[in-house]
């Protein structure tokens, strides 16, 4: 049996805290200073002269009529009468306008008096307004649902689940008020992305975890895990020749005069998506190697490191199972597109927009293993061994 004595255990303690404390000065400065010196995106005037959506009240309903096609799905056409409500220059005016609409059921897709609509507005060369109906809205529905998750949420998870709620909050926070800010102002997409999500992890991981070794290990595991997965993301787009053109929103990004670098969105978007299952990976990890050393003293670094990584495979396995099945959702459609073009499968997982998710999903799941190892073995070098280990666990040092 290996021990080590309470000197060493507070001197690895200081060592993680103080770690800690230096990485998360240093990614606070650098997303801050990035922040301060962001440049001033392009592409507003663009954006500027788009389309306004407004939201309207159907008043009365005419001249319905519905067909379905050979495929099953329901077409109908309704003459709407419509208030705008959203605030602005159009506030309280009646519309009559044409809608088209196409679903799988004549419920889904028509309006009835008193739904409200989403309104494109566009203005015509000639000087002419021009509305057209463009979705139903589903502001009630998803107000009700993210009512129930966020009840759910502190109901079961209580403290834990309010600070889980708070690291939401920052996620969208960082995401929306920083990561894209950045991309769209010319600045570094990989540089930008493992900043952001760094600092995201790290503060999530410490909202949930607490200020204890255990979340000191966790953020060690987390960034090293990350620095390697933006690495080989950056090293297999270039091996596997991406553009970053691969999807149809890309184009659309191009002809609003955005110009941003295509290549590193594409690289923007693999480490977001690797980040959002690493954090459960690397804090589950160190809580298992923390957990094991307190219930037996007896166990060495080197069988809390092999015993750790036992449970760390099996929960790795299904979480790169999940990455995977992410991916494929989303994507969906598109694979069952090529799955019916006819053609081979190896010049179909050849094409960029293919090619893209594989080298997406891979990359994430290399990341992901590679995390359980280094978390596990920083964990078991900082974890308390030997007669001390129960001792400092129930203590508070290492919870």
């Amino acid at each position: 049996m290996m021990s080590s004595s309470p000197h060493t255990h507070r001197v690895i303690h200081y060592v993680l805290e103080g770690a800690a404390v230096l990485l998360l000065v240093t990614l606070a400065a650098l997303t801050i200073i990035l922040h301060i010196t962001r440049p001033e995106i392009r592409g507003n005037a663009q954006v500027a002269s788009l389309e306004k959506t407004v939201q309207a009240r159907v008043l009365s309903v005419a001249n319905e009529e519905s067909t379905v096609d050979e495929n099953g799905l329901i077409m109908v056409f309704q003459e709407l009468e419509l208030e705008i409500r959203s605030k602005g220059e159009y506030q309280g005016q009646t519309i009559t306008v044409s809608y088209n609409g196409m679903g799988p059921t004549l419920e889904a897709v028509r309006f009835r008096k008193g739904q409200h609509a989403l309104v494109m507005v566009s203005k015509r060369p000639d000087g002419q307004t021009f509305f057209q109906v463009a979705d139903h809205v589903r502001l009630g529905p998803i107000a009700v649902i993210v009512a129930l998750f966020i009840a759910l949420t502190l109901g079961i998870g209580r403290g834990k689940g309010l600070r889980a709620l708070l690291g939401l909050a920052l996620s969208a926070l960082l995401i929306g008020g920083f990561i894209m800010p950045q991309i769209l102002a010319h600045r570094d997409a990989t540089l930008v992305s493992l900043a952001g999500t760094a600092l995201l992890l790290a503060a999530t991981l410490y909202l949930i975890q607490g200020w204890n070794p255990t979340g000191h290990v966790a953020l060690l595991g987390m960034l090293a895990a990350l620095a390697a997965t933006g690495a080989l993301s950056v090293g297999w787009t270039k091996l596997a020749y991406l553009t970053g053109f691969g999807s149809e929103e890309t184009m659309f990004l191009q002809a609003m005069g955005i110009g941003i670098e295509m290549r590193g969105l594409l690289l923007a978007g693999m480490i977001i998506g690797a980040a959002g299952v690493l954090d459960d990976v690397v804090l589950a990890q160190s809580v298992t190697v923390f957990e094991l050393a307190a219930a037996n003293a007896d166990f060495s670094r080197g069988e809390l490191y092999r015993r750790s990584m036992k449970i760390g495979i099996a929960h790795l396995t299904s979480m790169i199972n999940t990455l995977v099945l992410a991916y494929a959702s989303a994507a969906l459609p598109l694979l069952l597109l090529f799955y019916l073009y006819p053609e081979p499968w190896y010049l179909t997982i050849n094409r960029e927009l293919i090619a893209e998710e594989i080298v997406r999903a891979l990359v994430g799941s290399v990341g992901l293993m590679l995390a359980v190892p280094l978390t596990s073995a920083i964990a078991a070098w900082a974890a308390p061994v030997g007669s001390q280990s129960s001792e400092l666990t129930h203590s508070g040092k290492v919870e």
